[in-house]
């Protein structure tokens, strides 16, 4: 590879952009006599996927209760019973749930963290009563208490019936 001695100012050629090991460094290690190096932080990449897909009511308040087809990392944990555990760090959480409008022709669900409703994620759909519908919505969550509980809940006054529906929750930083 060829020497970049204008320290990383070259714009051209087959190996711009430049990376992060250039000419420089090697050359600062050898005049310190050192062997420094960069070495690129290792992410823990933490990802789940949960999904429900027979039948399920859903008490006004209460949890969507999938089952965890995928569980990568140590970031996520899954209790079974609609709780995710999250620790700290950056996650992007979508979910998609199907099923039928209640009895007020409403479809609402919400995610919350620790109890609280999170901004921007309650999702409502109105239709006629009993007939199929489809909601879903994406979100970043900035988690900064460690084991942050996440839930995604009914928000309607009535129970509301779900046929299926995938949560998907992975952590970014």
């Amino acid at each position: 590879m060829p020497c970049n001695l204008n320290f990383n100012q070259c714009n051209y050629g087959c190996m711009y952009p430049r990376p992060i090991f250039t000419c420089y460094r090697n050359l600062i290690s050898l005049l310190n006599q050192s062997g420094n190096q960069i070495i690129n932080p290792v992410i823990d990449s933490s990802q789940i996927i949960a999904t429900t897909s027979n039948s399920q009511t859903v008490l006004t308040g209460g949890n969507v209760s999938p089952i965890v087809v995928f569980n990568q990392g140590s970031a996520i944990s899954y209790d079974n019973a609609g709780t995710f555990s999250l620790v700290n760090g950056r996650y992007l959480l979508s979910f998609n749930i199907n099923g039928a409008y209640a009895a007020d022709g409403q479809f609402n669900f919400a995610v919350y963290q620790d109890g609280v409703l999170v901004p921007s994620s309650s999702t409502t759909s109105s239709g006629t009563v009993g007939s199929p519908v489809s909601i879903n919505n994406k979100i970043y969550l900035n988690i900064t208490n460690p084991n942050s509980l996440i839930t995604i809940q009914n928000t309607n006054v009535n129970s509301q019936t779900i046929s299926s529906g995938n949560i998907i929750i992975e952590k970014i930083i």
